[in-house]
């Protein structure tokens, strides 16, 4: 074992666990100029979710992309990768510890390593792998995206480690590895090692393991992927036949009910069992019934239940609210037998399944509780780390944070905001690293094309299932290879994949290609990665152009591949006729402004403000109201029984007196321009109106949501009908009152998951269930009545639920079509329900009737906000995110972000998180001095405008000017490329770049022409 010792400065951050959560802190963090060392146990870096095909509610296989950006070429200087490494010690304090690392052999020199696969080929037995179904990997790459692009072996399984050696063409195989071992100083250190799965296979009665036709759903997943043992064809394990009924059982080892489950809910087994229903809905139709048996269907994310819905009226995915005891296969039977009962009988149903999917929840492994230990955290008693007060990814010891599903069970969204999170606070324990010395790596100059012929290469990625599994690769680029000017077409395989990408690099020198067309995924996600390999190639990045032939072509068309094949043909033609067009272009850079507007003094508001405000800059704090603190100042405390009143007047305090935060109160938005890093936003302030104009690079919106009051069951008409946030101040208040309740009626879902409100508020369930403890601490005789669809107490809330319930809380299940009747009689409330048990109405007379009625967007004002800072909102009008899964926090306009509720109901600490991600998310901007505007800004031509002011009208940011010369003039700069005013011009003397009039006309005749011929 050699000793190695990367560096004896602590100014960086040790992240352990390459999943999801530790790449997205890795980033943020080598994006914010901070060093990162990442590690992992694994071969490869990517984690769980990299498993995933696609996610939901957007069909999209963009988390492929992660893994890679580690080693882009603008973020490798900050990042060290060190798979297949082990943490064994940590010393020291926050901002000084010393950690043991430990690197097993690999027996793969990295360097020489190309990912060609000649091992696979020949010592196919050694090197299959398969996740979640086939676990011989002696040698293993786990997807073709991965991080490092590279093998390993496990010599102790392979015959013939001679003949293993010599098949390898670059020599890349070390049979003498011996790994490493050595001390690395850092100032903090993230802890995302994710989670393991729930194994069901000690439960006798599921069937799991003896009947191969009972699959997990990360199985099943595999079996639906590209990449999987079936290629992505829908087969049985045991007879290799297209199941025609898939049945889903959901908590499998979650919420307490089976042997050796956890009491805790996995937050992500609903969306993932929706998501597998709908896929196979999708792409086998009728020819695949699917079902899921349920407890609660918990949709509690951003438009979440709106996907719910199109389950069952768009895909005609069958829901059962049941719980089959077993699954059973009678002797000499094929089928899987279910008995189960439903809400609207008691009599026993018996079906038969050709598959049955177990969704199985979260659980910490093992090796989390080893890393744990060693860290020296405390651990709750599910093994999860104990987090101080309502910071969720600060852990016991301080300097060490944590994140994803080892804090909490919980869903991608909620994993990459909190990365973000942990990333902001282990920035604060580390400085940036002086670079003023460091010289980056030359590029190649660029290459002059003047006088030279078009040159095209057509590069066509499969994807595996997602276009090869509809379209023949092979033949397309033979069609789009015999086109004119192209002197290169072929299939790129996985394009973005390092192997793939460094052959296109390399066929691009050697063929002396000047032109480039991917034909492949989304410009959206991959257009950055494939403009830097045309840099590196020696050619101006702006001489690409994509067909989208994922998104566009077969996902689309995926049930027509004859046609999908044809359009896709069609987009890389129209994509080659404005290639032919492309010039090169040069970007222009500003300085970029450094400070911060937030908008909202909330808890959201108030602790982005101090984070960003803790790393030196400048911030403007805008509250529409006179005082700080939000909705939370009328919350006394959470369900956990944190101090929320004491929590938020301490915010207060520090924000009110931080030197670089200027807190501005009863203040109104008016107007805003400028650009990414160099924005202008004019406000309203205080009684008088006076007008106040800052500058600023980052807009961060933490407006907040307001609390509904639907004219629903006599709500605002009887003063003992309450919502559950006057409920809470009763029962702080007022506790005399209680001691006198007898019967006390609390209602579900009011005014949410409706037609008018069709998402889930959240935050409804979990309220409900505090205030019912809350009642019975202060008046242990009064009887509680919780009257609800589905109970949505997610991750920990579970076990608070389970709680209520053991101290009497009655719990009634009603449907969305026979809600409970309120009604006063004789100055007294009654509530008639619809009990589903006993199959008969229940009249209960109330002392009290609490509603749940969530969390509205403040439609108003949120409207006004979008237009002034021109931002789309969702239906149900709050702030819509850049990306839901990759971008959560992000707006689509850059510089802009979103935190706390007006994202989308949340937690406090939910807020709180979110509010620490934007701050981190915020910082990978302000690390830099200059910004990039990028080439597509306007141009005029001098000789053909007639300064007739059209495009200075129709400008919506007022850019253009009529200069000295008398012409129209566009300052770059100032230009948003929108092409408002290229589309206006009635000379046609201004072109948009990346956009020009030839190029789009060269693509509509070559689509043309195709349809012509």
């Amino acid at each position: 074992m050699q000793n190695t010792n990367l560096s004896q400065t602590s100014n960086r951050v040790l992240i352990v666990g390459g999943g999801l959560a530790g790449i997205r802190a890795a980033l943020d963090l080598a994006e914010a100029q901070k060093d990162v060392i990442l590690v992992d146990t694994a071969e490869n870096i990517g984690g769980l979710m990299t498993q995933l095909d696609r996610t939901f509610p957007t069909n999209n296989c963009d988390l492929c992309t992660l893994a890679p950006n580690l080693s882009e070429s603008g973020r490798q200087e900050h990042i060290t990768l060190m798979p297949m490494t082990t943490l064994r010690e940590v010393t020291g304090e926050q901002g000084d510890f010393i950690v043991t690392l430990e690197t097993a052999p690999r027996y793969i020199n990295l360097e020489r390593c190309t990912g060609c696969g000649e091992c696979f080929q020949a010592f196919p037995e050694c090197v299959r792998f398969t996740p979640g179904l086939d676990h011989r990997a002696p040698t293993c790459m786990r997807y073709p995206q991965a991080t490092p692009q590279a093998f390993s072996i496990d010599l102790a399984t392979c015959a013939d480690i001679e003949a293993l050696v010599k098949v390898c063409p670059a020599g890349a195989i070390v049979p003498d590895d011996i790994g490493s071992k050595g001390n690395v100083a850092c100032g903090a250190i993230v802890l995302a090692p994710g989670a393991s799965l729930f194994d069901p296979s000690g439960l006798d009665n599921l069937g799991y393991g003896e009947l191969p036709d009972v699959v997990t759903s990360l199985e099943y997943e595999r079996i639906l992927s590209a990449s999987g043992p079936t290629g992505g064809r829908l087969l049985r394990p045991s007879n290799g036949q297209p199941p025609k009924k898939v049945a889903w059982i959901q908590c499998i080892g979650s919420r307490g009910l089976q042997k050796g489950a956890a009491p805790y809910c996995s937050g992500a087994c609903c969306m993932f069992a929706l998501k597998e229903a709908i896929v196979t809905r999708e792409r086998f139709q009728e020819d695949t019934e699917t079902t899921i048996f349920y407890m609660d269907m918990r949709t509690f994310g951003k438009d979440y239940e709106l996907y719910y819905q199109r389950a069952k009226n768009e895909f005609g995915v069958r829901f059962i609210h049941s719980r089959p005891h077993s699954i059973l296969r009678p002797e000499g039977a094929e089928n899987l037998h279910l008995s189960y009962t439903t809400d609207d009988s008691p009599v026993l149903i018996n079906e038969d399944f050709d598959m049955v999917v177990l969704a199985t929840g979260f659980r910490i492994g093992e090796e989390a509780r080893q890393l744990a230990a060693v860290c020296g955290i405390e651990l709750n008693d599910d093994h999860f780390p104990i987090h101080t007060g309502l910071n969720q990814v600060a852990t016991s010891r301080p300097g060490i944070y944590v994140a994803g599903t080892f804090q909490a069970p919980k869903d991608i969204p909620e994993t990459m905001v909190q990365a973000s999170a942990a990333a902001c606070l282990a920035g604060h324990d580390v400085s940036s690293p002086d670079r003023e010395q460091e010289i980056p790596e030359p590029l190649p100059p660029e290459r002059h094309l003047v006088g030279e012929e078009p040159r095209v290469g057509i590069f066509v990625c499969d994807c595996g299932e997602n276009i090869g599994g509809v379209i023949d690769v092979e033949a397309l680029v033979a069609r789009v290879g015999a086109l004119p000017h192209v002197t290169v077409a072929q299939a790129a395989g996985h394009g973005c994949s390092r192997e793939s990408m460094e052959h296109i690099r390399a066929t691009i020198e050697q063929q002396g290609i000047n032109r480039v067309v991917i034909g492949g995924c989304s410009p959206r996600t991959h257009e950055a990665k494939f403009q830097d390999l045309l840099r590196r190639a020696g050619l101006n990045k702006y001489l690409l152009e994509f067909a989208n032939i994922r998104d566009q072509a077969t996902w689309v068309h995926s049930h027509q591949p004859e046609k999908a094949t044809k359009k896709a043909e069609e987009l890389i033609r129209m994509a080659l006729g404005a290639v032919l067009n492309a010039q090169p272009l040069a970007e222009h850079r500003l300085p970029i402004n450094k400070n911060v507007l937030v908008i909202g003094g909330g808890v959201s508001g108030m602790t982005a403000a101090l984070e960003l405000a803790e790393q030196g800059l400048k911030v403007y704090l805008v509250e529409r109201n006179a005082q700080l603190g939000g909705l939370a100042s009328r919350i006394h405390r959470t369900l956990e029984g944190d101090d929320v009143q004491g929590f938020v007047a301490d915010l207060v305090a520090r924000t009110s007196t931080h030197d670089n935060i200027d807190v501005i109160t009863s203040a109104i938005i008016v107007d805003h321009g400028g650009m990414p890093g160099l924005f202008k936003t004019g406000m309203q302030v205080g009684k008088q109106l006076f007008y106040r104009q800052i500058e600023h690079g980052i807009t961060i919106l933490a407006t907040g949501a307001m609390p509904h009051r639907p004219d629903l069951f006599l709500l605002g008409r009887h003063e003992d009908v309450k919502t559950q946030l006057e409920t809470q101040q009763l029962l702080e208040e007022r506790p005399e009152l209680v001691r006198d309740w007898e019967n006390v009626v609390m209602i579900q879902c009011v005014g949410s998951r409706t037609e008018d409100n069709p998402n889930c508020s959240r935050i409804c369930c979990q309220t409900a269930v505090k205030n019912a403890l809350r009642i019975l601490e202060i008046n242990p005789e009064a009887r509680v009545f919780v009257l609800y669809r589905d109970m949505r107490t997610y991750a920990f809330q579970e076990e608070y639920y389970q709680q209520a319930r053991a101290k009497g809380v009655i719990f009634v299940r009603y449907h969305q079509d026979r809600p409970p009747q309120v009604s006063e009689v004789g100055g007294k409330l009654e509530v008639v329900y619809q009990d589903i048990i006993l199959g008969r109405e229940v009249q209960v007379s109330t002392d009290c009737l609490c509603l749940s009625t969530g969390l509205i967007a403040e439609q108003d004002n949120t409207e006004e906000l979008a237009m002034i800072f021109k931002l789309p909102r969702t239906h149900d009008g709050y702030f819509l995110e850049d990306h839901i899964k990759l971008r959560p926090v992000d707006l689509p306009v850059p510089g802009f972000f979103v935190a706390g509720t007006a994202h989308a109901p949340k937690t406090i600490a939910e807020s709180l998180v979110q509010a620490r991600a934007v701050a981190a998310r915020a910082q990978t901007m302000l690390a830099s001095d200059y910004i990039s505007l990028g080439a597509a800004t306007a141009r005029v031509d001098s000789k053909l405008c007639a300064a007739c002011l059209i495009c200075v009208r129709a400008c919506p940011f007022g850019v253009p000017f009529i200069n000295a010369d008398g012409y129209s003039e566009i300052d770059p700069a100032r230009c948003h490329g929108c092409g408002v005013c290229a589309s206006e011009c009635p000379a046609k003397a201004i072109q948009l770049m990346q956009f020009e009039d030839d190029r789009i006309l060269s693509k509509l005749e070559q689509l043309f022409e195709e349809v012509e011929g």
